[in-house]
């Protein structure tokens, strides 16, 4: 006896159930992902954005190893790898962050924001024209965000980031928004 209608009917009943489940998200103003685009920031397959970080002494060198006190220049580069201008929304005005961790801990040691003025409460909203890149910097003293003092010397991890949902509770979390961590030693 041919089974093969019989294989037909469950592949027929799997797309059914595919769309079944899609047509209850998209009237839940939830999208349907399929293992296309992910624009969430969780660093899926096939990200949307990309995010590097570069690290420079103060004569604009790259380098992952700098003297301590020394003022160390932090480079977010952030692209749109889609051919379509793509949104990034933001739930007040900051936009981007950085943060440094001592190596192989999640242990912050210093983090832009908790430097700087509160951001305005206003939503902004960052476009990224088709395969726009766009940079944001920032220098650190090395000097500890909680204690105020110069950090020891010792390696190091620095990470750029726009500002992703969860973020300030969870700065190393993996997302297409973030740089991987760099390493850097302090002497």
């Amino acid at each position: 006896m041919d089974k093969r209608p019989f294989h037909g009917w469950r592949r027929l009943a799997t797309l059914i159930g595919i769309l079944v489940i899609c047509a209850g998200s998209a009237t839940s103003n939830r999208s349907c992902n399929l293992g296309g685009s992910n624009n969430s920031g969780d660093g899926g397959d096939d990200p949307t954005f990309v995010a590097t970080l570069q690290l420079q002494d103060t004569q604009g060198n790259v380098t992952d190893s700098f003297e301590r006190q020394e003022l160390i220049q932090m480079i977010l580069t952030v692209r749109n790898r889609r051919d379509t201008t793509q949104t990034v929304d933001f739930s007040d005005s900051r936009t981007s962050d950085f943060v440094v961790v001592r190596a192989n801990t999640d242990t912050v040691v210093w983090q832009l924001s908790k430097e700087t003025a509160a951001p305005s409460p206003t939503a902004t909203t960052l476009s990224f024209a088709a395969g726009e890149i766009k940079t944001f910097t920032t220098t650190w003293n090395q000097i500890d965000s909680d204690s105020g003092d110069q950090v020891r010397t010792g390696n190091y991890e620095a990470r750029g980031v726009l500002v992703f949902e969860g973020f300030d509770t969870r700065p190393l979390r993996a997302s297409q928004l973030g740089s991987p961590l760099e390493s850097f030693t302090i002497n």
